[in-house]
């Protein structure tokens, strides 16, 4: 009997329905599990001063200090620097023309001495 049903679904190209739903019912359960895992982790915050106090919490932790400050390093060197680099190059260039300058009156003004 049961070898006759498994041979209809086979012949007929159909889909057995069982894994499909064991499958949706398991996706379910993961994501409810999630969620009231993270859901649990996040403290309620209900005023302005309990969110000034959790900021400031989070701002004394040495962790995120430091995660913050290698975000920002890399989002400088990534975005900032390669649009920065040509602009000091010419400001160094000025630099370099104005030492220059500078040199060469000095060593003038020690020649007329």
């Amino acid at each position: 009997m049961v070898q006759d049903e498994l041979m209809t679904d086979e012949e007929s190209g159909g889909f057995s329905s069982g894994p499909i739903i064991a499958a949706a019912v398991a996706a379910g359960l993961a994501a409810f599990l999630i969620r009231r895992a993270r859901h649990e982790e996040e403290p309620k915050i209900q005023t302005p001063s309990s969110v000034a106090a959790a900021a400031w919490e989070r701002a004394q932790d040495s962790e995120f200090r430091r995660k913050t400050a290698d975000a920002t390093r890399d989002w400088v060197m990534e975005r900032v620097m390669p649009e920065l680099k040509p602009i000091l190059l010419d400001l160094l260039k000025g630099v370099e023309d104005l030492v220059d300058q500078g040199f060469k009156r000095a060593e003038k003004a020690i020649k007329n001495l």
